[in-house]
């Protein structure tokens, strides 16, 4: 992460320039190991997610450590991303053709937040798609809009957190935390507003979409609590 105390000193920027330029076609080939860092993180999740513990463990199996679930410490890049979302065992085999964002400019798209956050939104997101598709006048039209955008603005403000902790803004991290578990709150509270023929199938999503949350709630309270304790040792960020 970027040093809160960090001084963008002319020198500094000219250093920051001097970095070597990559073209759009690198960046669209970064951008698509993103993409297989979701695909890979899946995988992994839903294999364990019915185990106590099994955020912990996917971050492990990951090859997180414990201080990388965490936006106010240095992350370390994630190794051997996958293409493959069959099985988990095949996403931890080595990739023969190495890693080709080795090296690359630093961002955010690869920290564990991130990657967890957006990765668990992804499903949501899809899980949504394929209910109303099997659930035609069974949702009103409100009720479609406020959940979709519940998840849209958790999301949201999760990603302007993790921008505000790039910058050392801790407080303002909170309270972009604060708003994604608001929207959390109103995507549960939504949840039970359900209504469907098929028991069966919005029991199934309900349970699935659950565990989702709680998941993300209990990751983005982690952070919550690092954010505080990084505040208590700036007095400028307290209340």
């Amino acid at each position: 992460m970027s040093d809160p105390n960090f001084d963008h000193s002319e020198g500094d920027w000219d250093e920051f320039s001097s970095e070597p330029y990559w073209s759009e076609s690198q960046w669209r080939n970064y951008l698509k190991g993103s993409d297989r860092d979701t695909v890979r993180f899946l995988s992994i999740y839903n294999s364990v997610k019915d185990k106590p513990n099994h955020l912990d463990e996917v971050a492990s199996l990951m090859g997180w450590d414990a201080e990388d679930i965490s936006m106010t410490d240095e992350f370390s890049f994630m190794e051997n991303p996958q293409d493959s979302d069959d099985e988990p065992s095949n996403a931890l085999n080595d990739d023969d053709e190495g890693d080709e964002n080795e090296g690359a400019p630093y961002t955010l798209h690869r920290h564990p937040v991130f990657v967890v956050t957006r990765s668990l939104y992804r499903y949501l997101h899809q899980s949504w798609e394929h209910f109303m598709v099997h659930s035609e006048y069974a949702i009103s039209p409100k009720l479609s809009w406020d959940y979709a955008n519940s998840l849209h603005q958790a999301e949201m403000n999760v990603l302007l957190s993790i921008q505000a902790l790039d910058l050392g803004d801790f407080g303002l991290s909170i309270c972009h935390l604060k708003n994604s578990l608001s929207a959390l709150n109103q995507t549960l509270h939504l949840l039970n507003q359900l209504t469907h023929p098929n028991e069966a199938l919005v029991n199934g999503f309900r349970t699935e979409a659950r565990i989702r949350l709680f998941d993300l709630r209990e990751l983005w309270i982690r952070v919550m609590g690092d954010c505080r304790h990084e505040c208590q040792r700036r007095p400028g960020d307290q209340d």
